[in-house]
């Protein structure tokens, strides 16, 4: 098979998400896609993937080293597909997710669509849902340069678009998500349909160490300075999206709970 889309998964340490994530793709409505598992140089993950060898195309790259924007570059280019689908290894998408993707992107570069935000406990080893809200705003570019809403995860996009605009830049680290969308916009046409097929785990406070905090910064004023961005607030995004849920669009929910590709009782 000739995938037509290459899925780019970096990988640390998360292994049951990363089993449920695969379970999300198996039962995808549309199925001419491989899947390029990065290991960012965490344990080794063959043993996990192993049961989805007869399911999915998959292909098992060692990074050597600890470094997601490095890991989605090399993913893209080992990619083969025409298209490129980014995924964090905790986050699933909806059983329908890339095949309307794929009709949306017929007349775009870029499609990201609505998202759902949802919290877990651990039970029985395996993440249950607890409660979830939608991520769901208008597409608004010039503001989009204040605040990304932005998620990666499930983004569909044109692998020619590196050409125009090269790689994923490695020296913002947190913001090359934010960085991507905003040179993406100067050079190619963005569709974000209001639906709302990505599942985004949101779990924790996000809080960081103050040397941890300090080496953001970093990263932020160098992806500020890049953009003639100027008095911008770093804030972390479970602070961002408590000041923006008064923006919260309407947008199609499907999402029930249930984790998509998991049986009945699991």
């Amino acid at each position: 098979m000739n995938p037509l889309v290459s899925i780019v998964i970096p990988v640390y340490s998360r292994e049951t998400e990363l089993t449920e994530l695969l379970e999300s793709l198996v039962v995808q409505t549309f199925q001419q896609f491989e899947v390029l598992v990065i290991n960012n140089d965490g344990p080794p993950k063959q043993h996990l993937l192993a049961p989805f060898l007869n399911r999915l195309s998959i292909r098992y790259i060692e990074l050597g080293e600890n470094h997601h924007v490095k890991a989605r570059n090399l993913g893209v280019q080992e990619a083969n597909g025409e298209y490129v689908l980014l995924l964090d290894d905790d986050d699933l998408l909806m059983p329908t997710h890339l095949e309307q993707a794929l009709e949306d992107i017929r007349a775009a570069d870029l499609v990201f669509t609505d998202a759902e935000l949802f919290r877990f406990i651990w039970e029985d080893g395996r993440r249950r849902v607890t409660d979830w809200e939608a991520f769901a705003y208008d597409l608004d570019l010039e503001r989009l340069r204040q605040d990304s809403t932005f998620i990666p995860s499930g983004t569909l996009y044109r692998k020619q678009l590196h050409e125009t605009i090269g790689p994923f830049d490695e020296d913002v680290y947190n913001y090359w998500d934010w960085d991507f969308i905003l040179r993406v916009s100067e050079v190619g046409t963005i569709r974000h349909p209001a639906r709302a097929t990505v599942l985004y785990a949101f779990n924790g406070t996000d809080n960081l160490s103050a040397k941890q905090d300090e080496t953001r910064r970093r990263y932020f004023d160098r992806f500020c300075h890049k953009h003639g961005l100027v008095n911008m607030e770093m804030k972390n995004f479970h602070i961002v999206q408590a000041e923006r849920r008064d923006y919260v669009r309407q947008t199609e929910r499907t999402f029930t709970g249930a984790f998509p590709g998991r049986t009945e009782g699991e």
